[in-house]
């Protein structure tokens, strides 16, 4: 009966951390949406020239040693741990090391002991449990810090005006605004002043860091800067109406936000009312469970629950979603 709770209690569990990382799957690809489509714009309006073909790499010969696979483990294990260093700078960890060894030490102990209580299932179950819960607490913490790299940004735009305003070169009022910008955006800026001094131009540097952070505006923010550089012109008025128009943006989604609250809030209930029913019932009551649970065909009919209870909170996730 224990066992039964254990693993109940293990797929409930796991339903809600896919059901966050659902939602930031959604997110992340409506982001991804619209700056592809910001970026296919520009680049339609701006074609000209026919570029070079691109020249067709060499195929290997029949009697060359077959290198593809060691080079695809090789490529995967470098995106996991770029992806990784990628999570653990956007959600603001100093120390990812630890982190990842104590994450992994929890994991292992945890679905150890779950599984010399309970089964090599329940064992697993737990080891992904804490995995997906610490994955979507690091996801959490960085799109915090990406919302507040994006209310920064006006303050930011209006340092850089009024350095522009009294004299100051763009570069000048760029670097002289980021000594008073505040965390994260100055961690966050300060990533692109090695690439200045290198000589990368102003919008590739931003660009990657826009990248590096999933913050499109600072792309927007690049390419302003480096028109200003290379052609001149009001700078100062282009940057104070981008600054008001974020900050439009801002209140708008908060608006958004705050209007569909109570749908998602809804949705959350009805997600979660019939597992955390189906655990009381369990817990306050053993036998009424137990009997469907000795009998094969009740255990079907919980696995086919449980698949069900699953389908269910997708579909609330795609109704609870907004669409772009």
């Amino acid at each position: 009966m224990v066992r039964a709770v254990a693993l109940v209690a293990m797929l409930a569990l796991l339903c809600a951390a896919a059901a966050l990382l659902l939602w930031r799957r959604g997110m992340t690809t409506r982001e991804r949406a619209l700056t592809e489509s910001f970026v296919e714009r520009q680049v339609q309006a701006s074609l000209a020239s026919p570029t070079p073909r691109p020249r067709q790499p060499a195929r290997p010969s029949a009697n060359a040693p077959s290198t593809l696979a060691p080079q695809g483990i090789a490529a995967t294990i470098a995106r996991v741990r770029a992806a990784f260093a990628n999570l653990m700078d956007r959600a603001g960890i100093e120390r990812p090391r630890a982190l990842a060894g104590a994450t992994l030490t929890v994991a292992a102990s945890g679905a150890t002991w779950a599984e010399l209580s309970a089964g090599p299932v329940i064992g697993a179950c737990v080891g992904a449990l804490v995995l997906a819960a610490v994955h979507a607490w690091l996801t959490w913490r960085a799109q915090k810090r990406q919302q507040r790299i994006v209310r920064q940004l006006p303050p930011f735009l209006d340092g850089i005006v009024r350095m522009i305003v009294i004299g100051h070169s763009v570069p000048a009022a760029f670097q002289t605004a980021l000594a008073s910008a505040e965390a994260p955006l100055s961690e966050c800026l300060e990533r692109a002043l090695p690439m200045l001094r290198t000589g990368v131009e102003i919008d590739h540097a931003l660009g990657t860091v826009a990248r590096m952070y999933r913050v499109r505006e600072l792309e927007l923010v690049g390419a302003v800067l480096r028109v200003s550089v290379k052609y001149g012109g009001r700078s100062d008025v282009m940057l104070d109406r981008m600054a008001a128009m974020m900050r439009d943006l801002e209140q708008a989604n908060r608006e958004l936000v705050a209007l569909s609250t109570e749908t998602r809030l809804s949705s959350w209930v009805l997600g979660l009312l019939p597992i955390l029913l189906g655990a009381m019932v369990i817990v306050t009551n053993p036998d009424y469970f137990n009997a469907m649970w000795r009998d094969a065909f009740g255990q079907r009919l919980v696995y086919a629950a449980l698949a069900l209870q699953m389908l269910g909170a997708w579909m609330l996730y795609r109704l609870a979603r907004l669409r772009t």
